[in-house]
């Protein structure tokens, strides 16, 4: 059997420093450095924004024009996580996410983020349904993309201190 596991645990300001803007700014960039991140977008122009914005965060780019394409990039390079349109030609984000998700050993607990122009309520369900972490509408707000970056890039072990309530 396989599990996989999100846990969200509660803030202490024990492990705050001084300096908190500088202690945002060392995380952010130690949890961008040498990522990976997968661009499944059919639209080039869409593509060259996210590219230009996850550059901007720190993060290496791959690109991917279908979901053909992104499934064969997930098999191929270490995506630490896949930006996924929704409507593409030749395999679309959600039968994309269904493939990945099958994947063999380790590579199908890739992180998926839906870059989609559909805002509704019924698309996040269906996102969701189809195996997707979670969901943004697009035009792609920079903040909004660092805040989903930071909630599921997964943390490397040397960045994780666990701080007991008791000391």
């Amino acid at each position: 059997s396989t599990f996989s596991l999100v846990v969200e645990f509660p803030f202490s300001s024990r492990s705050v420093p001084a300096r908190k803007s500088e202690r945002v700014l060392h995380d952010w960039q130690e949890l961008a450095q040498d990522r990976l991140a997968l661009i499944v977008e059919d639209n080039a122009v869409n593509q060259m924004v996210l590219k230009a914005s996850l550059l901007k965060l720190g993060l290496r780019t791959l690109l991917a024009s279908n979901g053909r394409e992104a499934v064969d990039a997930v098999l191929q390079h270490p995506v630490d996580i896949v930006l996924m349109d929704c409507q593409m030609p030749v395999m679309d984000g959600f039968d994309a996410t269904r493939a990945i998700r099958k994947l063999p050993s380790d590579r199908h607990l890739v992180p998926i983020i839906a870059i989609t122009a559909n805002a509704m309520s019924k698309d996040r369900e269906r996102c969701v349904s189809a195996g997707m972490n979670d969901y943004m509408s697009k035009p792609v707000n920079l903040n909004e993309l660092k805040e989903k970056l930071l909630k599921w890039l997964p943390l490397r072990p040397t960045t994780c201190e666990i701080v007991s309530p008791e000391s």
